[in-house]
């Protein structure tokens, strides 16, 4: 019976049609990974190899109650079982036997069935993906879970702690979703406890940076000098904005009312999953005039390359660094040097110090609470040098 080659994944094998005869697909990820669809309408998922030069087969599950990442995982560790001379593997795995179940293996099955639905901006692998390969799977990706006791798990994020909170934090969050997702939604995998759940997070800076007017007038003296004015003019828009960067650079022209000088941002592209309509300053406006004038009828106001995936500018981290030490601003600390999203904050606590009301500024950052504004709005020292002046001035 000939087999047909396949990407296997969920959508994919619900789609396949129903025919009269049986159909027998291989994943092209897995080739021990076997579909059986039968007229009946069953689809079974079968681990298939050689052996001795024996014909190995053994059913793995049903593809209604069984992921094809599920399946891989048991394909791949059942392969790896048959390489060794074990009598076991002649018995029919009806669960995986959790001694050849990797934290990888955990990971994997979060990454594919839950994370990779989760939107990003330009398509960027997520954060606790991230995380995850950068500061977990060198170290802990291909211990066995029987072996991952709490105290192993403790140990290994004490070690993590000298990272920064950031890595800390973001690791446990994608371990610990990882094994919760398992928990709930893979039961073959027989797990029944997350070794992480009780570590706790570590308190983060909570960080108020944001620009001067003499810094900013130095950081624009940088940007006039960089290669790529085109990243520059995202990073002035941004201050004069107060948008977040990635609407900033997701702008089309089918976004702007030029002669009512307003910006509307769609539902779609916004963190409230809310439209907001922004006022744009003059100097917002003399930016995206000279860029209409430059323009050759591109549907984004910061349009990519030709091989550009999403049309619109992505990255720009090499431009800002180099600005930002152009301008004698960089600083070894990160939570001290001026990071992209210190705009906002500058343009919401300028507007604060020059005494608009909070509610007011709240509208201009497309805020649905004043608490969140709160934390942009800073005032600075002069501020309380007064305010502690006015206090004592009846002793004088």
């Amino acid at each position: 019976m000939p087999e047909i080659t396949k990407l296997f994944t969920d959508i994919i094998i619900e789609r396949l049609p129903i025919k009269n005869t049986l159909q027998v697909f291989v994943d092209n990820r897995c080739t021990h990974l076997k579909l059986f669809v039968r007229p009946t309408g069953k689809k079974s998922f079968y681990f298939r190899a050689k052996r001795r030069g024996k014909d190995v087969k053994r059913k793995l599950g049903e593809a209604g109650s069984m992921s094809v990442s599920m399946a891989r995982i048991l394909a791949n560790n059942m392969l790896s079982e048959l390489k060794e001379p074990l009598t076991a593997f002649e018995v029919e795995v009806q669960t995986m036997p959790q001694q050849f179940v990797t934290v990888d293996d955990v990971f994997l099955l979060y990454k594919e069935n839950e994370l990779s639905y989760r939107k990003t901006i330009a398509g960027r692998a997520h954060a606790l993906e991230v995380a995850y390969r950068n500061h977990v799977k060198p170290l802990i990706g291909s211990h066995y879970i029987n072996e991952l006791s709490k105290k192993c798990a403790r140990s290994f994020f004490k070690d993590l702690e000298v990272k920064g909170y950031c890595a800390h934090n973001k690791a446990l969050s994608g371990l610990k979703a990882a094994f919760n997702y398992a928990i709930d939604y893979e039961e073959q995998l027989g797990i029944q406890f997350n070794p992480f759940d009780r570590i706790k997070k570590l308190p983060g800076v909570i960080r108020n940076r944001y620009l001067t007017y003499e810094e900013a007038g130095r950081l624009f003296a940088a940007l006039k000098g960089v290669s790529n004015q085109d990243v520059a003019d995202i990073y002035r828009l941004a201050l004069f904005t107060g948008a977040r960067l990635s609407n900033v650079k997701q702008m089309e022209w089918s976004d702007l009312n030029l002669s009512s000088a307003t910006w509307l941002i769609p539902s779609t592209r916004t963190k409230t999953s809310q439209h907001y309509e922004i006022p744009l300053h003059n100097m917002a406006m003399e930016i995206i005039s000279n860029r209409q004038k430059a323009s050759s009828e591109t549907r984004f106001v910061f349009p990519a390359g030709p091989k550009s995936k999403y049309g619109y500018i992505t990255g720009g981290d090499l431009v800002w660094k180099q600005a930002i030490k152009e301008a004698g601003l960089y600083h070894d600390n990160p939570n001290i040097r001026p990071r992209p999203h210190d705009l906002r904050r500058t343009f919401a606590t300028w507007q604060i110090q020059s005494g608009a009301d909070i509610s007011v500024v709240s509208k201009a950052l497309c805020h649905t609470s004043l608490k969140h504004t709160l934390v942009y709005a800073h005032t600075n020292v002069s501020q309380v040098r007064d305010a502690i002046n006015g206090a004592f001035q009846k002793l004088v």
